[in-house]
């Protein structure tokens, strides 16, 4: 290759989203040797486009001859986040009954469940088998990148895709960009909104009502980049509670009165956001009793929310995105009228004589 500058450039830049292949997997992006794992990622990307609301970036797909044999890695902003294995001539099961299965134990990287990757010729031999659902590599290794970006969707929206979601609103409904722009909100502010959304396993698919939520709480006085990420929320509301629903109920862990008083007035702002203002042992009370319902909500086969006073919620879901990632943190304004809330807990202060 020509040494030019736009070559070296092209060479250093850094891509969004890439998935490495170990030398013996490249069968699987070659369509020549019957490989399919190119045309899955481009139907994750159409996939993802639908569920999240903005499209990803093109996946680069490449070899790495210093990956270890039959591992893959996937890299997000050129930094390594994840990898895996997918060995030839193996499929991936996951099930109760694999141990009667040949073939070598792993661990299936999304759920981190027990699994096995067996031959291909006991492909049938599991079917039968109750209980257990064998996938084929490209499968596994498209489950898993479907885990990843959704885990980084945030880091892997960028203000270009947020100026694309723009236009097509200004095609539509030109009022609605008009009015923004009125309120003086920026492109910047709107992306900080998408991406703490995002952040939080929020899809932005319901574009023009943010555009709209935050625009109206943009003009009221003393608003932070927070309160207009909590005014799109509370328009989202009934999207937000009804995907946390199982048969129209959700199952809530609320915070005692007198607990959620106090913590709320510890609230304090700072760059990055606001803080809980309390002393470590709260943090660590509070922490500890809302994973013992978690568990044991979870136990029942239930995934509880928390819900706390729409004040404390960016502070409280900050300390939990940390501790405890897969617990949503809803303000109580966020609840949809069409649910009904089922109880698994509430949490006290730490000297409360209170009862629940």
């Amino acid at each position: 290759g020509v040494d030019t500058p736009q070559a070296l450039a092209a060479s250093m830049r850094v891509e969004r989203l890439e998935l490495e292949l170990a030398p013996n997997l490249t069968p699987l992006a070659d369509p020549a040797q019957g490989g399919d794992l190119l045309d899955r990622v481009r139907g994750l990307r159409r996939k993802i486009a639908s569920e999240k609301g903005f499209a990803i970036p093109t996946v680069r797909t490449r070899d790495n001859i210093n990956l270890p044999a039959s591992t893959y890695a996937i890299k997000v902003n050129g930094v390594e986040v994840a990898r895996g294995e997918a060995p030839p001539g193996r499929m991936l099961a996951i099930g109760a009954g694999i141990d009667a299965l040949p073939g070598e134990p792993t661990i299936e990287p999304v759920f981190g469940l027990p699994a096995k990757w067996i031959p291909i010729e006991a492909r049938e031999q599991a079917l039968v088998a109750a209980g257990i659902t064998p996938i084929d590599r490209s499968s596994a290794i498209i489950t898993h990148l479907a885990e990843i970006v959704a885990r980084h969707a945030a880091e892997l929206l960028g203000s270009q895709q947020v100026q694309v979601l723009l236009d097509a609103v200004r095609a539509t409904d030109p009022a609605v960009v008009e009015e923004m722009k009125g309120a003086q909100v920026t492109v910047t502010d709107l992306h900080r909104v998408l991406s703490s959304l995002l952040a939080e396993g929020v899809p932005v698919t319901d574009f023009v009502r943010i555009v709209e939520a935050v625009t109206e709480r943009a003009r009221q006085p003393n608003h932070t980049a927070e309160t207009l990420v909590e005014a799109a929320r509370t328009a989202l509301g009934p999207m937000i509670t009804a995907a946390h629903a199982q048969d129209g109920q959700v199952s809530v862990i609320t915070l005692d009165a007198t607990f959620e008083q106090t913590l709320a007035n510890t609230v304090r702002p700072t760059d990055g956001g606001s803080v809980l203002g309390v002393e470590p042992f709260v943090v660590e009370h509070l922490v500890n009793e809302v994973r013992q319902l978690v568990d044991s909500a979870g136990k029942l086969g239930k995934e509880p929310v928390l819900i706390v006073a729409s004040a404390l919620r960016p502070s409280v879901s900050r300390l939990f995105a940390a501790a405890l990632p897969r617990l949503a943190v809803l303000s109580i304004n966020e609840i949809g009228r069409q649910v009904q809330l089922e109880r698994t807990g509430v949490v006290n202060g730490v000297n409360a004589t209170v009862g629940v």
